[in-house]
């Protein structure tokens, strides 16, 4: 059973917990982390009295490292999907495309032979039938008449 759009919103309304509300906590949760992390370090710096701008530093450079060795994930991950992208086309051209070939080959076969016996089988077969069922009837109006007529003949004894 799938639940309709309305009665999910209308849970959502009850428990209190939608997208929005959870992206602006998000949102909140990440922007006071920032904060935090900088007051943290500005007052390091100033307790340390400028020695603690050396270990930023070195972290810093740390973080541009990273950067760098996502960059080059980023650009090998968009090289493979490039690359399955263009095997699917692949397989689309070569595989499925004849299937749907052959496959409109075979309708257009069942299409026609379904013409030809309609035609050639099926409109003879039901003009017989009719035929039949006519004269069926016919002779039994004939052999009714006959026994209305015998029916009403006054029998003579002699």
């Amino acid at each position: 059973m799938t639940e309709s759009p309305t009665s999910t919103a209308q849970d959502e309304k009850k428990s209190g917990f939608n997208l929005r509300r959870i992206v602006l906590i998000a949102s909140a949760a990440l922007i006071g982390l920032i904060v935090l992390l900088l007051l943290i370090a500005l007052g390091l710096t100033l307790l340390t009295n400028g020695d603690f701008a050396d270990f930023i530093r070195t972290i810093r450079d740390i973080v541009i490292i990273f950067l760098a060795l996502e960059g080059v994930l980023i650009v090998i991950s968009l090289a493979v999907l490039v690359l399955q992208v263009a095997r699917l086309i692949n397989l689309l051209q070569t595989e499925v495309k004849p299937i749907l070939e052959n496959a409109q080959e075979a309708a257009k076969t069942a299409q026609g032979t379904v013409g030809f016996v309609s035609d050639n089988l099926v409109a003879p077969v039901l003009k017989v039938n009719g035929f039949l069922a006519g004269a069926s009837v016919l002779v039994g109006n004939l052999f009714g008449i006959r026994r209305a007529m015998r029916r009403g003949q006054p029998e003579i004894e002699a």
